[in-house]
């Protein structure tokens, strides 16, 4: 609000001016840990199965994944093309033009969807009710929800397997460029903002990098 303030009066006008403001707080956004995926997925039901395992995979937005078509996957290549998203059951394009993309996909995630999909060679990979595509906010409350609170897991989004998905890559050490390209960000500064690192992961890495004292 005093950032809004200071650009309608001109900081000529606000420049005598004391202002003490409340500091920010940092909270760490929520992230799905490895171990807290493999259980998800394994509790999840019905297209959410393959839906959740997919969104891990490859760390799309969940609109990317909603208006995801048959004719995107690749099952040869193990590639998903990601050219469309939904916004309020309607298609339109991608957040960015870095949305516009192609991402490498692990094979059994791929057969998932293969047996998910059938013999269909058209339409929505995921369909909601009435043929109509996934909303984000259902999805959450309907489904992400009860499974957490079934594994008495902390709640989270959806948003935070993207969070997850690119933390994950971080771990396996994938170079940061390939990250951003597969994530559909338009910079590693934005992919850094979504990375966590595990204090398990932390440890591993003091150790490896060895005592500096004798």
């Amino acid at each position: 609000m005093w950032k809004v303030l200071r650009l309608v009066l001109g900081k000529k006008h606000v420049s005598a001016w004391t202002i003490t403001l409340p500091a920010l707080v940092q909270k760490e956004q929520r992230y799905f840990t490895p171990e807290e995926m493999v259980k998800i997925i394994d509790a999840a039901e019905g297209q959410f199965k393959p839906l959740i395992a997919l969104q891990y995979a490859a760390g799309m937005r969940f609109g990317e994944v909603a208006g995801l078509h048959v004719e995107d996957l690749d099952f040869d290549n193990s590639v998903v093309h990601i050219r469309r998203s939904v916004y309020l059951h309607e298609e339109t394009t991608p957040k960015t033009a870095a949305g516009y993309r192609d991402v490498d996909i692990h094979p059994d995630v791929m057969a998932m969807l293969k047996i998910h999909i059938g013999d269909r060679q058209t339409e929505q990979v995921f369909i909601g009710r009435r043929g109509k595509p996934l909303v984000v906010g259902n999805v959450n409350e309907y489904v992400l929800k009860p499974i957490l609170k079934k594994l008495e897991l902390p709640y989270g989004t959806t948003h935070a397997m993207r969070h997850g998905a690119v933390s994950r890559f971080q771990e396996a050490g994938v170079h940061g460029d390939l990250i951003t390209k597969w994530v559909g960000h338009t910079s590693l500064k934005m992919t850094s903002k979504y990375t966590h690192f595990s204090a398990k992961h932390r440890k591993e890495v003091v150790a490896k990098l060895g005592a500096i004292v004798s």
